[in-house]
């Protein structure tokens, strides 16, 4: 495929999945006839980015399968975990059968998790959060084993470098660091990376005016590697990248059309992709589980990953994960 015809099939592509992400995050997604529909909400950080683009497909299709009205609420970036609890217990009042939720922060959530699926259902996605033990299994977790997502990341930079990575420097782009999910990214990079003769110059774990803060950092201690460990900081990473002509190599984790644009383009070297259309599709099909029967306990999942760089980009089983189709 010549690289006008790959760069048109990301624009048409990309387009596709914004239509079904502006329909999934509209106010209501109807599927199915009965008069007892089941009702899900939905509540994520940013819920209208590209980064969800997947994600919303999941959801979308699980709800279309099993007869489920979705309503993925509305929400800027950066809310706070009142916020979300204040729009939970929303949803709660209109009288929604289960919860699907990202919180903002994996720390001292305990009694909002606990008052949240002593209501209704709920469901985790993409991080685990502190919460009291559920003996009876009326919550649950859906997310990447996300140490070995760093750990994967690791390797790709290491296989970049032939293993040779003595003098290299590398910046984190550190992400949400209040997620146990990007703690455990950086913990499993860190310790993979930690032989290689490489050396941290700087970890960055602000994500207001992130590209701004990657310029700062590199001034002051410049890295030749940044790696990223979550969708928002590798677009960050890549537009420094474009607006400063910089050669730096960079890695990360990644679900965005964007940053598959940025693969294709060179911009990213490699990117490791969580199946998130799966996690979306889960996420439903556990909740109408437990409502179908109670006796049956929430269960945590995993949900595999990929690791995608420009010679695999097109390849057919990374596409149906890159570019999800909503039947």
């Amino acid at each position: 495929m010549s690289m006008s015809n790959r760069n048109m099939f990301i624009l048409i592509l990309s387009a596709v999945l914004m239509i079904t992400l502006a329909a999934s995050t509209s106010a209501l997604i109807l599927s199915g006839t009965r008069d007892d529909q089941v009702k899900v909400s939905v509540v994520v950080d940013d819920s209208g980015s590209g980064r969800w683009a997947s994600f919303m497909a999941g959801l979308e299709q699980a709800a279309k399968d099993n007869g489920v009205k979705l309503n993925v609420v509305s929400t800027g970036k950066n809310l706070t975990l009142n916020q979300q609890y204040n729009l939970i217990k929303d949803e709660i009042a209109m009288e929604t059968d289960g919860i699907i939720l990202q919180v903002i922060t994996s720390r001292g959530t305990e009694s909002i998790i606990t008052d949240i699926s002593g209501k209704v259902v709920l469901e985790l996605v993409d991080t685990s959060a502190d919460m009291d033990f559920d003996v009876e299994g009326k919550s649950a977790c859906i997310e990447a084993d996300n140490v070995e997502i760093g750990r994967a990341l690791a390797n790709e930079v290491r296989i970049a470098f032939g293993n040779k990575l003595e003098g290299h420097k590398i910046g984190i782009v550190a992400g949400n660091q209040k997620l146990h999910s990007i703690q455990q990214r950086l913990r499993g990079f860190s310790e993979n990376i930690e032989s290689s003769g490489a050396e941290i110059a700087w970890i960055e774990s602000n994500n207001v005016s992130l590209q701004d803060r990657i310029e700062f950092r590199q001034v002051i201690g410049q890295a030749d590697i940044i790696v990223a460990l979550e969708n928002g900081g590798l677009e960050a990473a890549s537009e420094y990248a474009q607006r400063s002509g910089s050669d730096v190599m960079i890695f990360g984790e990644g679900t965005s059309i964007r940053n598959v644009s940025y693969l294709d383009d060179g911009i990213i070297t490699s990117m490791v992709v969580p199946n998130e259309y799966y996690m979306g599709y889960q996420s439903v099909a556990a909740i109408v589980r437990r409502l179908e029967n109670r006796l049956t306990p929430m269960e945590d999942e995993t949900i595999s990953f990929r690791v995608v760089n420009r010679e695999n980009l097109f390849d057919e089983s990374n596409q149906r994960m890159l570019f999800p189709v909503v039947e």
